[in-house]
């Protein structure tokens, strides 16, 4: 059975989640989570997509992108995924999947709606009870909105200016 073909609309913001393969963790620790970042980074400045929110789960990951009209959010998406699994597999000696089926898209067409996808994405550590507040995770673009870099993940710190427009 072939599966339905995406949908891509112009400058469109997009808000992505990605799991790991049978909801394995597939972001293990800090390391894995430098490692996805500068995948991330890498493609951001390749692509020059924006990035206005992200958080970093163990077994899961949410970003909020802006693509613009010269690449749509597959490539980039199989870009980041690719070049991550590559890292992933060589370091553990996997095989097999990486991240669990085709990532999940839904386009954010509302200014407000985009506000609550935010907080939606930086709440996230907080539903799943690893912080009581949102502010205490370091793996999450939440301190660029609030200005509490000092909290913030030294690397996401070191890839701030890639994350913005």
């Amino acid at each position: 059975m072939t599966r339905n073909a995406r949908v891509y609309f112009q400058n469109a913001v997009y808000h992505v989640t990605t799991k790991g393969n049978n909801r394995q963790n597939v972001l293990k620790g800090s390391r894995d989570k430098e490692t996805f970042l500068n995948c991330l980074g890498k493609f951001k400045a390749r692509f020059g997509f924006k990035l206005y929110a992200l958080v970093l789960m163990d077994n899961h990951l949410h970003l909020l992108i802006q693509a613009d009209s010269k690449i749509n959010i597959s490539k980039i998406m199989h870009a980041i995924s690719l070049s991550y699994s590559v890292k992933f597999r060589k370091k553990y000696g996997y095989s097999g999947y990486v991240w669990q089926g085709r990532f999940k898209s839904n386009v954010i067409d509302d200014d407000m709606y985009i506000l609550r996808c935010i907080e939606y994405i930086h709440n996230n550590p907080v539903r799943a009870g690893l912080v009581s507040k949102a502010e205490d995770y370091p793996w999450s673009s939440y301190h660029i909105y609030n200005g509490s870099q000092e909290k913030m993940n030294r690397q996401i710190q070191l890839l701030i200016d890639r994350f913005t427009g």
